[in-house]
């Protein structure tokens, strides 16, 4: 990591991930905007993306914008945080390389499938550099796989928005900003669904949340012991959650805990499988997710993600 700054008395600084410290090229604007994630999208503001976090129990606000280009390239990031503390650039540099994947080898993808499968290579050229986005908060990730089930990225965005808004901690940034988090599982227990419901326009996705966070906050459910199981295992144990089916649980355990053996299967994903490996005939979603695991094996969730931008680009028709 080179330093171009140290926190001040401001609490601001700024800092750069150089291209030695990232395996492989990056598309940034590409990986935050594709749309699959377990967290509320990055906020835009040109080639600026803000987002806040919590490091070490103490809010961050961050802005990473890549220098040049996909192969030849720098990340340069600047942030402020509402109160002073030591270490706050190593501990961002880390929590960047999990969040954006910065670490996963994308040349060795490429090369791999560029061998073996000529149809997931079809999407490499204009894909270059886009990466799996990983959340940085288990409960903040399944409550957002909740609300993304049957939903546009537009929509459950927005309800995830207005939930941090009405029931999240506000921090008054030293930028003159404020920013809520998201809340957390002991303020979402205590609502009612219908209260949730009409504050957020989640409609029924509200009465999962309100239960799913119950069941943490009262400890029924141990979310950082199930991400240390095998994928089977976790899977079968998020089922027994309320609101959590297949796509749910695989969006969770790809987005949220970096299971990349893990391969959401939503609609757009089962037609555009059904459409380029199955010559159109009609599968089953338990089936997609099972072709897409063994096919990929650790790399199923990168080649979902591939096939699902490419076809949403509209290189590829889903029809």
């Amino acid at each position: 990591m080179q330093m171009t700054g140290q926190p001040t008395a401001t609490q601001s600084f700024s800092f750069e991930i150089p291209r030695a410290n990232i395996n492989g090229p990056l598309n940034l604007t590409e990986t935050v905007l594709s749309g699959q994630t377990s967290e509320p999208e990055w906020l835009r503001d040109g080639a600026w993306f803000t987002n806040v976090t919590v490091l070490d129990n103490k809010p961050v606000k961050y802005t990473v914008n890549q220098v040049d280009n996909v192969d030849d390239f720098s990340l340069k990031v600047r942030g402020v945080m509402d109160v002073s503390t030591g270490g706050v650039t190593e501990n961002l540099e880390k929590h960047l390389t999990q969040g954006l994947g910065l670490r996963d080898d994308l040349d060795f993808f490429y090369r791999k499938f560029a061998a073996e499968d000529k149809v997931l290579s079809l999407t490499f050229k204009n894909l270059r550099g886009l990466r799996l986005m990983r959340g940085a908060d288990l409960f903040e990730s399944l409550i957002c796989s909740i609300l993304s089930q049957n939903n546009s990225v537009k929509l459950w965005n927005r309800s995830a928005r207005l939930m941090m808004q009405h029931y999240g901690r506000v921090v008054a940034f030293p930028d003159g900003s404020q920013e809520f988090l998201f809340p957390r599982a002991e303020a979402l227990a205590k609502l009612k669904p219908r209260e949730l419901s009409a504050k957020t326009s989640m409609g029924y996705r509200a009465k999962p949340v309100v239960n799913v966070s119950r069941m943490i906050a009262g400890e029924e459910v141990n979310l950082i012991a199930l991400t240390k199981k095998p994928y089977a295992d976790a899977v079968s144990l998020l089922l027994e959650l309320p609101g959590v089916g297949p796509k749910v649980a695989d969006c969770f355990l790809l987005y949220g805990a970096g299971y990349h053996e893990s391969a959401p299967v939503d609609v757009w994903i089962h037609r555009i499988v059904s459409k380029l490996y199955f010559h159109g005939k009609k599968v089953s979603r338990l089936k997609t997710g099972r072709f897409l695991r063994e096919r990929f094996r650790e790399w199923a969730g990168y080649a979902q993600l591939y096939l699902f931008d490419y076809a949403r680009t509209g290189e590829i028709s889903a029809a």
